[in-house]
């Protein structure tokens, strides 16, 4: 796996810089910044930012450009694991959470293949809240507001 993203690196003259916590990429400098590719996982990673960079929808808003990137990761993998598939879900569905707490952000319209790749969204990940905020949770609920 490490092998196939050096070597579409080297193919399409992007430079690969260490990083410490998922990755990033920049289209017009032709660089990605990933971890060491060393299991399913972090290949999926690894190509997702190869996506940004080589891959559809980049110059469209965020969530498209999320999802161009995940789909051109999934057509280059040499191979596509169900850990594969839940980490670009979770991803996709961490942009859906994201757009949905900001006003102005736009989903894509029903019928576009970012909602084909999402899949069944993973059940979202939730903090347990504080003794605080769960009783200020039931006043609400008990008298409005």
């Amino acid at each position: 796996m490490r092998l196939h993203v050096e070597a579409i690196c080297r193919d399409e003259g992007i430079r690969i810089l260490p990083h410490s916590r998922g990755g990033r990429a920049s289209r017009e400098h032709r660089v990605i910044a990933i971890r060491p590719v060393k299991s399913a996982i972090t290949y999926a990673v690894a190509l997702h930012e190869l996506g940004h960079v080589l891959g559809p929808w980049q110059s469209q808003p965020r969530l498209y450009a999320e999802a161009g990137a995940w789909k051109w990761a999934k057509a280059a993998a040499h191979v596509w694991t169900p850990a594969m598939e839940e980490k670009m879900s979770r991803s996709l569905h961490s942009y859906v959470l994201w757009a949905e707490r900001r006003r102005g952000v736009r989903l894509p319209e029903d019928g576009h293949e970012f909602w084909m790749l999402l899949g069944i969204p993973p059940e979202p990940r939730r903090r347990r809240a504080s003794p605080r905020r769960r009783k200020v949770r039931i006043l609400r609920l008990l008298f409005g507001g």
